[in-house]
């Protein structure tokens, strides 16, 4: 079985408790004396296997890890790690899960090799919310805050809500350039500094 961890968290006798995203669910699994064996970490791609032994939560076991190349690259591991603990926490109660979210973290993590980080992150972000229904173009005449008739300069808010620059103030951004972004999941018309602004409403979560 292949999956994503999204989230580790050590406990006594340094063992691990890992959730892990596969294609139908989300397994949280039992890591024996986790921390002794390969190095796990979070976002990491791994082929493992699921020992039930019907007493206490079932063990991972038989872990072989499927790297990406560009995991020894510092700036796009940063990057993606950010991406996987959103995802976390925006799955966190989720046990059974469709196999979009697992082909999304996989055609990611393959875009990520020779494409710019934040703008795979960013794109990768809009197919989710256009993927949940939560599509910026169904609300984009009217502000989030004040449900107030919105204008061709904008400001975002978390999971890229629109909203007027007075109602939550930071960036302002062009509306017609934000649905072009959120309808096609493309960032080519975007320039740096814009994609750098977007990243930083991202990292307020999904």
């Amino acid at each position: 079985m292949q999956g994503f961890i999204l989230s580790i968290r050590a406990i006594k006798n340094q063992d691990l408790i890992l959730r892990i995203l596969t294609p139908h669910s989300i397994l949280e699994l039992y890591r024996f004396y986790g921390m002794r064996h390969s190095i796990l970490s979070v976002g990491k791609k791994i082929d493992f296997d699921v020992q039930n032994n019907g007493i206490f939560m079932s063990k991972l076991r038989n872990v072989a890890e499927l790297n990406f190349s560009w995991e020894r690259e510092y700036i796009r591991a940063y990057v993606w790690a950010i991406f996987i603990r959103s995802l976390a926490d925006h799955l966190r109660d989720i046990v059974e899960v469709e196999p979009f979210y697992f082909e999304l973290l996989e055609k990611g993590g393959i875009c990520l090799k020779k494409q710019n980080p934040m703008r795979v992150v960013l794109e990768m972000s809009s197919r989710l919310i256009v993927y949940e229904g939560r599509n910026a173009r169904l609300h984009h005449n009217r502000c989030f805050v004040c449900n107030g008739r919105l204008d061709e300069r904008v400001s975002l808010g978390r999971a890229f809500l629109f909203a007027h620059p007075e109602c939550i103030g930071g960036d302002h951004f062009e509306k017609s350039k934000l649905l072009d972004f959120l309808d096609s999941s493309s960032t080519i018309h975007l320039d740096d500094s814009e994609i750098e602004r977007l990243w930083s409403i991202f990292s307020l979560g999904l």
